[in-house]
């Protein structure tokens, strides 16, 4: 028998290893396509940590907040990492070199959950909250997997089973030892669930080749299903448990416990899917809901086996007004920097293009700029900046993320919360789609961020138009002037609000850039390709390259923007209009 540690776990609660979707109180969770965590909260789909590929997932409170957390193992780093809901923070990277982790209490003193991993090399390991910043404490042994179930023997609350090396074994927490259950059957999963009529839990086991097995009173039969790809309980009260797989063309099935057959869950229209996770019901009802991810996206089954679409994988985040999408914020697979690929008109046109050839950073409407001589604006070469994006929250109309700048050596030269808006109003009975966006930069603790002369005379909020509005365009501004030539058809205007009013696809738009006056550095705006010899672009940019400014430790930055999308040509009296308004409301 392999060595575990005899002095292990009196509250177990574990799902497997390599497990690809989990549920918590903050609703579930799973891997997209890109092995991205996305979370569902029963309203809208959320992206956490973005920026960290994803080999496993867990849920379990091991920080003692009420309410649990989501643990995942880095695919890069092979370390663990947990994510608080409550306080919207990751913490981590804890360990590395880990290969399969679980969770559950070190003793029945303990009101909280500790972690255990088991590494590529063969050693065990336990974390607490309480060790965080002591490291690891090695364990005796090695083992992959570890479920908790209710006993049926009098004598003994609960039972434990452990997989290790494809091996079964029990452990009894009243004798605090191991025996062995089941030995060559290449088990690679196990759970406790109340699959008949007796007084306790059973144990399913899945083997090496797919096959689902069910353990009990010493023991072993088959359930009647091979090549299952997963598998999990739906909890019924006090009520036998309902036992869900994926079969061999990766469909939902659930078990009929009478005729010991495997049925269909889908109503109609069955789909291959490649994970599935049950939620017991929150509304004080005894059943629960079965969720499977398909494609990437998460699908919700409702009482007639009816499955319904919550998430849509992309890389972008979509922000509706009147039920309509009128942008979609990329921050998912962009290598330096996140930005709004789309932003539509109220009878939805895209006025945005997105990394044409003749410039491949031009991102749609995209904010860049240089940090302590780091260019965040060209992705030339490897030595540009990257804006990464640390956390993202999106709900409807409104978008919340956090970055870090960094340079070619992964240094933090700028921390940036980001806010944008989406809504839609009516100006002069011209209706108007209006995204506002908020940035807030501090430079990194003890440090001064430097916006320095390497800054050029357009890195701002900048926007590229679609390919269709770069001839025969209009530039025109609210005071009224062509401003500063600065190169060529490259003009410099200090003022409140900038516009162009041009042809999408042989039909008029205008757009609109405003700046808000209380911010501390006054809008300047950069337009060029209004004689038709070039590209048309516009930005507000923040005339570093004539003003350099330090933002010195403890201290922000604030710029707020509106852009403004109509349908037509409007007048400069409009747009002034739309000004005002923007000017009394708070962002």
């Amino acid at each position: 028998m392999i060595q575990i540690s005899s002095a292990i776990l009196c509250a177990i609660v574990m799902i497997n290893s390599n497990q690809t979707m989990v549920s918590g109180s903050f609703g579930i969770a799973w891997l997209n396509d890109d092995k991205i965590i996305s979370v569902f909260d029963a309203n809208s789909v959320t992206q956490p940590v973005p920026n960290i590929k994803v080999n496993a997932i867990l849920a379990a409170d091991v920080l003692e907040e009420g309410s649990e957390q989501l643990l995942f193992l880095d695919e890069a780093k092979k370390a663990l990492h947990i994510y608080s809901f409550k306080t919207k923070k990751l913490l981590g990277p804890f360990g590395s070199n880990i290969k399969t982790f679980a969770t559950g209490r070190w003793s029945d003193k303990e009101s909280f959950p500790s972690v255990f991993v088991s590494t590529f090399a063969g050693q065990a390991f336990r974390w607490t909250r309480e060790i965080m910043e002591k490291g690891w404490e090695p364990l005796a042994g090695y083992f992959e997997q570890i479920t908790a179930g209710k006993s049926k023997s009098s004598n003994m609350s609960n039972d434990f089973a452990v997989v290790c090396a494809g091996n079964v074994y029990l452990f009894s927490p009243k004798w605090k030892t191991y025996s062995q259950l089941l030995e060559g059957k290449e088990i690679v999963a196990a759970l406790y669930g109340n699959v008949t009529n007796s007084s306790g839990d059973e144990l399913v086991l899945l083997d090496k080749k797919g096959n689902l097995l069910l353990y009990q009173n010493s023991s072993v039969e088959s359930l009647g299903i091979s090549n299952v790809r997963d598998f999990t309980f739906g909890k019924n009260g006090d009520g036998l448990d309902t036992l869900y797989a994926l079969d061999v063309q990766k469909k939902p099935v659930k078990y009929n416990r009478e005729s010991k057959t495997w049925k269909d869950v889908f109503a109609e229209n069955a789909f291959a899917c490649s994970a599935l996770v049950t939620q017991t019901n929150g509304d004080g009802g005894e059943g629960h809901t079965l969720y499977v991810v398909r494609d990437g996206n998460l699908y919700r089954f409702n009482v007639g086996g009816k499955a319904e679409q919550l998430s849509e994988q992309s890389a972008n985040a979509f922000l509706k007004t009147a039920g309509k999408t009128v942008a979609d914020y990329r921050y998912i697979n962009v290598p330096f920097k996140p930005y709004i690929e789309k932003l539509r008109t109220p009878s939805g046109r895209n006025v945005l293009r997105d990394a044409p050839h003749d410039h491949l950073h031009h991102h749609g409407l995209m904010f860049a700029v240089a940090v302590d001589g780091c260019n965040f604006w060209e992705e030339y070469n490897n030595n540009a900046g990257k804006e990464i994006t640390t956390s993202l929250l999106s709900k409807e109309n409104v978008l919340n993320s956090e970055l870090d700048w960094k340079n070619s050596k992964s240094e933090i030269l700028l921390t940036e919360k980001r806010k944008i808006m989406v809504s839609e109003s009516r100006v002069d009975e011209k209706s108007v789609t209006l995204l506002d966006w908020q940035s807030v930069f501090s430079p990194p603790t003890g440090r001064t961020a430097h916006f320095d002369k390497s800054n050029h005379h357009y890195f701002g909020l900048g926007l590229r138009f679609d390919q269709t509005m770069d001839k025969e365009g209009r530039f025109f501004n609210s005071n009224g002037n062509v401003g500063e030539v600065f190169r060529g058809d490259e003009r410099l205007t200090t003022c409140n609000w900038m516009a162009y009013t041009a042809k999408l696809n042989g039909e008029p738009v205008t757009v609109a850039m405003f700046g808000r006056l209380e911010n501390s550095i006054p809008t300047v705006a950069f337009t060029m390709g209004e004689t038709g010899k070039s590209f048309a672009y516009m930005s507000i940019t923040l005339n570093f390259h004539r003003q350099p400014l330090d933002l010195k430790p403890d201290t922000t930055l604030t710029l707020d923007y509106r852009v403004a999308v109509w349908d037509g040509e409007v007048s400069a009296e409009t747009i002034e209009k739309a000004y005002q308004e923007y000017a009394t409301i708070k962002f």
